[in-house]
């Protein structure tokens, strides 16, 4: 299972990694306001800020936030989903909203501490990562109907020139950073694409990994990637974990198979019950099972995968077993500490005509969603 762990690592992008402690309510020194942190569910909290800095944080500052992640998702209609996969532990989920003021709009996003677990935060954050939770957010929604979410994608991928800053002399933001800094300011897809050519888009600070996005409104929705330090935005309605804004397939088409399926079953997403089934046709556990054949989760490049043999096929059975071994531990014995197994760990269905979000986490499906929606 090794083997499997060191090819996903290189789908990877930025999660939150700090510690915990301190007091999760109330005013910071800076004149952040903000509720205090509530359970929502099993793994699932929400918190709601009033006031936060709007001070778009360094591109150092995603160093603290490094983590390993593959994504998938779609928009049909009204309706927009989004999974967010990642290594089986502890870690909850926030669910973080913040309301209207300073001339940013009202949002409702994800976001997550890796390392923390539901103890450590019910103990309470410290006040600097109750400053950077509002940023920490991978998918999220405006009161404009705005949607927003990032997938990782191969670095290598992205062009013969080195990605430094797609506009050197205009403001600085760094891609991790897009979605807050999109969804406060921002009312359309249109006005999203125009707010990041007029900011110097820089890179995640790794040299495996990088993000696309996807912008979504009522009338469009655009991928936007950065290819040779310029900004490429095409209207597309599916996005995983590699280049779609190219015409030939690139080097690390990661995730092939999973687009696959989002585009045979489009149909299914038109409603917000669809689109929530839709999503679980993608959940990341059916990677481990060899009767889908998604290879392409395997890190092979696109040349490889136009020559599959029986070898892969056989790694994928043997994979299958293990993974099933594993889930009867987890069934007597509970999560280890430490595991090399990957599940969804959010699945998100944002409504935009009605402001409304359902979120499931850790693959409970049979629980139904809960749902949100931005105050």
């Amino acid at each position: 299972m090794k083997k499997i762990v060191s090819m996903l690592l290189v789908i990877c992008m930025s999660v939150l990694a700090i510690t915990a402690c301190g007091d999760s309510n109330g005013k910071d020194p800076v004149g952040n306001e903000y509720e205090k942190i509530t359970k929502a569910a099993d793994m699932l909290y929400e918190v709601t800020y009033d006031e936060y800095s709007s001070e778009i944080p360094p591109a150092s500052a995603s160093d603290r936030m490094m983590g390993d992640m593959a994504c998938s998702g779609v928009r049909n209609g009204d309706f927009v989903g989004r999974n967010f996969d990642y290594i089986m532990n502890q870690c909850p989920t926030f669910v973080i909203r913040t309301t209207a003021n300073n001339g940013r709009y009202a949002t409702i996003g994800i976001g997550r501490l890796t390392n923390h677990n539901p103890d450590t935060v019910e103990a309470g954050l410290t006040q600097d990562e109750l400053d950077l939770l509002p940023w920490s957010i991978f998918d999220g929604m405006n009161e404009k109907g705005l949607v927003v979410f990032s997938n990782v994608l191969f670095k290598a991928d992205c062009g013969d020139i080195p990605h430094t800053g797609t506009n050197p002399d205009a403001p600085e933001l760094n891609d991790f950073f897009i979605a807050r800094a999109v969804l406060d300011n921002c009312a359309t897809a249109d006005e999203a694409v125009a707010y990041i050519r007029d900011h110097n888009i820089t890179p995640l600070r790794s040299e495996i990994m990088d993000l696309h996005y996807m912008f979504s409104d009522p009338q469009k929705s655009y991928v936007v990637e950065f290819i040779n330090n310029e900004i490429v935005v095409q209207e597309q309605n599916f996005m995983t974990n590699y280049l779609v804004n190219t015409e030939e397939m690139p080097e690390h088409p990661d995730g092939m198979e999973r687009l696959q399926v989002l585009r045979d079953n489009y149909d299914e997403g038109s409603t917000m019950d669809g689109m929530y089934h839709l999503m679980q046709r993608v959940k990341f556990t059916n990677f481990y099972f060899a009767s889908n054949k998604w290879y392409s989760d395997l890190g092979l490049t696109y040349e490889q995968l136009q020559n599959v043999g029986d070898e892969a096929d056989a790694y994928l059975q043997i994979q299958q077993a293990e993974y099933e071994d594993e889930l009867k531990y987890i069934e007597e014995n509970g999560l280890r500490e430490t595991t090399e197994w990957w599940i969804t760990v959010h699945t998100a269905v944002y409504d935009i005509k009605n402001g409304k979000l359902w979120v499931t986490v850790r693959e409970r499906y049979d629980e139904g969603p809960h749902e949100f929606f931005i105050k």
